[in-house]
């Protein structure tokens, strides 16, 4: 692990862009070069060929295997421009039939299903060079208990959303598609003060509710299947379900990321957990300590 000054200030480097570029055959070297030591996002067009989640993760897949496993689903109703978010729990096979039904009043998103809990489920998913992840020195439970979610299988009905928000805890993601198509819509740090904290639905905007928003430059992208976006830590999004679809996130702690969630943990998570973190990335034995 690279040795990280841990009083350093967070210095958040990004780069605005106009399109999200498109990228095969990526080295490692260029995406740092490119985008990750800039804050840039990037579609990796090939990242996933030798998954075998690809083939194997299909809706079928998830009745026949998780069908009684009950995980938070998310409702975004759309209301005058805005979006409220409500939780509920339900049955992974629940929701597959509820993806199939003519239901129309809602719109479930079943964003919450932790993969790491499921380590079969992780080896469907090769590695990626792109993406080094020092969560992974540290053990899940650990994680589970006061990190959250580090990774989740999506599995959305068209027309769901997470809703516009940026990741918390700062650190860098990527979102990788396995079937379907999702639309995207970035925004980069500076335009946080037009976003009323994730209130306005960006994909119908009220720009009388939100009048700032008319100001803000949201960034358009597709997402195909076997594409991965790379999103740098603070840029905001919404990534909304075109079709019935597939996917997978992941967070990922690293260079790029560290000072900036280190910071966060401090200010705002838990200034006592967040002198603590350090140690805890450096040594993750001692995780034991705190579960």
């Amino acid at each position: 692990m690279k040795t990280i000054p841990y009083d350093k200030k967070s210095k958040l480097v990004y780069t605005p862009v106009d399109t999200v570029e498109r990228r095969k055959n990526l080295s490692y070297e260029e995406f740092v070069q490119d985008y990750a030591s800039v804050g840039k996002p990037v579609i990796i067009t090939d990242a996933l060929r030798n998954w075998k989640a690809s083939t194997k993760w299909t809706m079928d897949f998830f009745r026949s295997q998780y069908g009684a496993a009950e995980y938070l689903v998310i409702d975004y109703k759309a209301d005058a421009g805005m979006r409220e978010r409500h939780y509920s729990y339900m049955r992974v096979d629940d929701y597959i039939d509820y993806i199939t039904s003519d239901t129309v009043d809602k719109s479930l998103y079943l964003s919450e299903f932790n993969a790491w809990n499921h380590p079969e489920l992780q080896e469907d998913c090769e590695d990626l060079i792109y993406f080094k992840n020092w969560y992974r020195k540290i053990p899940i439970k650990f994680l589970n208990k006061y990190c959250g979610r580090i990774s989740s299988v999506l599995i959305g009905r068209k027309g769901s959303t997470a809703g516009l928000h940026y990741d918390r805890r700062c650190d860098t993601a990527w979102v990788a598609v396995i079937s379907g198509r999702k639309q995207v819509l970035l925004f980069s740090p500076d335009q946080e003060k037009y976003l009323y904290g994730g209130q306005v639905d960006p994909f119908n905007p009220n720009f009388e509710k939100f009048p700032l928003y008319a100001k803000a430059k949201p960034v358009e992208c597709m997402l195909n299947p076997g594409e991965i976006i790379h999103m740098p830590p603070i840029w905001w999004h919404d990534i909304r379900n075109l079709e019935d679809t597939i996917g997978i996130t992941n967070n990922t702690l690293n260079e790029w990321s560290y000072d900036l969630v280190y910071r966060q943990w401090v200010l705002k998570l838990t200034p006592v957990g967040g002198h603590i973190f350090p140690i805890l990335v450096k040594f993750p034995w001692l995780c034991r300590l705190f579960c």
